[in-house]
């Protein structure tokens, strides 16, 4: 006789064969069919991933203040809310002389480059062949860009629809995060009741043990990660100010934290742009900023790195390259942030079955 687990074994195993085939068969309308379903849950996915961020925060209140919990999420809000806009006020008009000299310095970019080839010609056979062909499609490769700005600006009402949906699930993942931090307990309870009535004690008691250990590695890397692309941020900016005395140092530094915070690429994605900007009108401190960031990323990845995050991810650089990909090419930016903690949660679940399955064969 058939007994009731192997049932639920069996449709498991068609379900996830069922997947695999899809994933298989038809990869692209998969890989739409699971962004759109995460694209629905988004709201709840980001009060799920506020909750978590602002609840160090409001038990640090609860326990100091004494106050109703409500007014501890509150006031927990309204300063991450003040430092965000802090920080736009202070980030947005760097990024806007940023961007209005570079339009400015366009035509200037092409004469350095244009006298730097002529300079060159007569070095290399090749370059006598490359430099022409270069030389004639700089006009085209301007118009080019001139056309994407315009083509951007011609699709504004659909960017406009875009922000606005963000905007939305924002503020919906806001007013969900307050109401599960203000019951968190209750939904921890009634979750837990329903997870203990549906399946049996052993597989119930798994289940809880997998999502505390979830939990604790998605919390560790989310706050681990942001603190150290902070510190990295801040050293670059005291790095670019005070010692190289480069241009345009908030917009720079800004770039370094946000990319720091990409796992395993975003250090080197974020050193070029200082390095270009440099490189337009100072070589010589272009490769002292090269130099700079280098030493940056080698104190970061040796030293602060394992200080603020410590080792709870655990994984080799091949799993977080693929995680990364992955996770880029499905979901975008949060994808690529959320990959590396999901990979780990993944990694320790597979270990647990094989060792589980090798200590009943050792068992028998």
């Amino acid at each position: 006789m058939i007994s009731k687990e192997n049932i639920k074994y069996c449709i498991f195993i068609a379900f996830i064969s069922i997947l695999i085939y899809k994933a298989i068969d038809a990869p692209m309308k998969f890989i739409s069919g699971i962004s759109g379903l995460i694209s629905f849950f988004s709201p709840f996915l980001l009060g799920i991933l506020f909750s978590l961020l602002i609840n160090p925060m409001m038990m640090f209140f609860e326990k100091n203040l004494k106050s109703h919990r409500l007014l501890n999420i509150l006031i927990s809000y309204i300063i991450v809310f003040l430092l965000i806009i802090i920080g736009f006020k202070l980030i947005i008009p760097s990024i806007i002389d940023t961007l209005n000299t570079l339009i400015q310095e366009i035509p200037n970019y092409i004469t350095m480059l244009n006298d730097f080839l002529n300079r060159h010609m007569s070095e290399a056979k090749v370059l006598e062949l490359a430099i022409p062909h270069i030389q004639n499609n700089l006009n085209t490769i301007l118009q080019k860009l001139l056309d994407i700005f315009s083509r951007i600006s011609s699709d504004l009402i659909v960017y406009i629809f875009t922000i606005t949906s963000v905007l939305f699930n924002i503020i919906m993942g806001v007013i969900l995060s307050i109401y599960m931090l203000y019951d968190k307990e209750k939904i921890g309870r009634g979750l837990k009741k329903i997870l203990y009535a549906s399946v049996p004690k052993v597989r119930a008691d798994e289940t809880v043990e997998f999502f505390k250990i979830s939990n604790d590695i998605f919390y560790n890397y989310i706050i681990g990660k942001i603190i150290d692309s902070l510190i990295i941020g801040v050293l670059a900016f005291i790095g670019f100010k005070f010692i190289l005395k480069i241009e345009n140092v908030l917009f720079l530094s800004f770039i370094i934290f946000l990319t720091n915070i990409i796992p395993y690429f975003g250090p080197f994605i974020g050193a070029v742009p200082p390095i270009l900007m440099t490189l337009a009108y100072d070589p010589v401190k272009a490769f002292w900023v090269f130099v700079f960031i280098l030493i940056l990323q080698q104190l970061d990845g040796n030293l602060i790195g394992p200080k603020v995050m410590g080792d709870q991810i655990g994984l080799s650089a091949l799993w977080i390259i693929s995680a990364v990909l992955i996770g880029g090419s499905l979901f975008g930016l949060i994808g690529v942030f959320l990959a590396v903690p999901l990979a780990a949660v993944i990694k320790i679940s597979i270990d647990k079955y094989v060792n589980k399955r090798i200590d009943f064969k050792d068992s028998n």
